[in-house]
């Protein structure tokens, strides 16, 4: 869901498909293990000061790789490609830096309890606490303040933003930051709940996140957290019911139908109304 919020964030603000995105989920995962296993950091600070980084190199990306080519009219596909280079860099970098090897992080609290029936350890209910809180937190940004009315103003008519008085340069670096806050959230849940990571490690959920951010209406956050929670579902019924490896089909199939059925999404986007996110 995070990862969702942050990747449809991203396109509905700049009109780019940012496939480094995956790559900076992988790229925090590898920080945090820096600060936590060789500079001996307790897991908050480590986690907190991993987020922000990876806020603010989505931000520098935005600034000095996005911008200026969007500024120069490149075509949409051709800053698809852009990106996955980015992405392909950074992964190259990561196994320069770590190694091709695998790793692990070690989070405290693994002690199982019953939540309504179902076990969960006290890690995962802090992950899950954490993750409803951001959404909350971005619910309120996106719909109580200037800068998320400015948001949505500047998906709708970037020049008309700009005529009537927004800074559209300063909302698009806030925006691709905090899309970088969630992309960092998403990579160390991600971390967190897997045995191990490599440099490919976000790489492989690159179509469940398209499948999710199609379903839910290209830059539409609500649409995304909606959509997130049905493939979710869905993915773990047909794991649990048919195979595991069902779960991505599922996304898979939910796409295709979706883009037969109903192209522009189950739910509205950042810039329709009340309904997807507007004041």
């Amino acid at each position: 869901m995070l990862s969702a919020v942050g990747f449809t964030l991203q396109w509905g603000v700049s009109n780019v498909i940012n496939w480094a995105y995956v790559d900076f989920m992988t790229l925090v995962a590898f920080l945090d293990y820096t600060f936590t296993h060789y500079l001996h950091w307790n897991f908050w600070p480590a986690a907190i000061l991993s987020v922000l980084l990876i806020g603010v190199l989505s931000l520098a990306m935005n600034q000095l790789l996005v911008q200026p080519f969007l500024k120069r009219g490149i075509k949409f596909f051709n800053m698809l490609i852009v990106t996955f280079g980015l992405g392909t860099i950074v992964q190259y970098l990561i196994e320069v830096i770590w190694g091709p090897t695998f790793f692990s992080i070690t989070v405290g609290g693994q002690q199982p309890i019953h939540v309504v029936g179902v076990k969960l350890t006290v890690a995962q209910l802090i992950i899950i606490g954490v993750a409803a809180a951001s959404m909350v937190g971005f619910h309120l940004l996106l719909t109580r303040t200037d800068l998320g009315k400015a948001m949505r103003a500047v998906s709708v008519d970037p020049s008309l933003a700009q005529v009537s008085g927004i800074r559209t340069n300063a909302v698009l670096n806030m925006a691709w930051f905090l899309s970088g806050v969630l992309c960092g959230m998403a990579g160390l849940v991600l971390a967190f709940n897997t045995a191990s990571f490599d440099s490919t490690t976000g790489t492989v959920y690159i179509l469940q996140i398209l499948a999710v951010v199609v379903l839910g209406g290209i830059g539409s956050p609500y649409g995304a957290m909606g959509a997130a929670l049905i493939i979710g579902l869905v993915g773990e019924w047909a794991a649990l019911l048919i195979n595991p490896y069902f779960n991505v089909v599922v996304s898979l199939l939910a796409l295709i139908v979706v883009l037969l059925w109903r192209p522009q999404g189950l739910f509205r986007s950042l810039t329709s109304g009340s309904g997807g996110g507007t004041a």
